[in-house]
């Protein structure tokens, strides 16, 4: 495990759906990004870096596992995610576990 990974221990989400966010810190584990653009692909996860701090339910549904919440549509998710992942860095930032330069 990382220390990106391991640093999700207690983080709040930062994804933050609506309609499927629980706030469950207790939950909350280091979600990568999906598709290629990202670098997965079959069998391989995206880099640490490029991820955010998600709760089961987020999690879940950024990864398809559950369904979308009324009203919303993919596009909505990936947002979610991704203003997640931007807030994320700033707190990878802040423990010093990456640099701006």
């Amino acid at each position: 495990m990382s220390k990106i990974t391991a640093s999700a221990n207690g983080q709040e989400c930062t994804v933050r759906i609506p309609g499927v966010c629980t706030g469950n810190s207790e939950t909350v584990v280091w979600a990568h990004a999906n598709g290629s653009a990202a670098g997965k692909g079959i069998g391989m996860k995206s880099p640490d870096l490029l991820g955010a701090y998600a709760c089961q339910a987020c999690h879940d549904c950024y990864d398809r596992r559950t369904p979308l919440p009324k009203g919303e549509c993919r596009e909505d998710i990936e947002l979610a995610f991704w203003e997640g992942h931007a807030r994320s860095l700033n707190i990878l930032l802040a423990l010093g576990l990456v640099k701006a330069t």
